[in-house]
């Protein structure tokens, strides 16, 4: 599968690699290729470029950018680009610095339907961070239960 990821950072990077590991093609989409430039000798299968040719590149597209940014992002990747694809959006606005240990690939998935149902979703984010920030252990995660 083709993966475009709109970001450069540490979290665009993480996910990259992981998808390149489980075989699949990346695109990063960045306004700056030289930030990306150590990541590309370590990943010299995936692909950078403009944001727009990240976007159309990938299905799905992932969209990996400071939160602040990600208005910007999705502008500069053109909406015709996005439409009929499936966008993840791994934005987080909570804080800058990437958390620790960074991302964990190999998650079974679960289709929640259209934007509408983020609303009854992201609020487990909140319910995520209670025990966190009350007891600073960040390893807790939800599932899913299907029989």
């Amino acid at each position: 599968m083709k993966i475009g990821i709109l970001g450069s950072g540490d979290v665009a990077k993480a996910l990259g690699s992981g998808f390149l590991k489980h075989g699949h093609e990346v695109m990063l989409g960045t306004r700056a290729p030289a930030k990306l430039a150590e990541w590309m000798i370590r990943n010299p299968e995936a692909h950078v470029a403009k944001f727009v040719d990240a976007a159309k590149f990938g299905d799905p597209v992932v969209l990996a950018v400071k939160g602040t940014a990600a208005a910007e992002a999705l502008r500069a990747a053109g909406t015709a680009n996005l439409a009929d694809k499936p966008v993840i959006d791994v934005t987080n606005p909570i804080a800058d610095a990437p958390p620790v240990n960074g991302v964990q690939f190999g998650w079974e998935i679960a289709d929640m339907g259209k934007v509408e149902g983020a609303r009854a979703i992201e609020p487990l984010c909140m319910l995520w961070c209670i025990p966190g920030f009350l007891r600073n252990e960040w390893t807790h995660a939800f599932k899913l239960l299907t029989s």
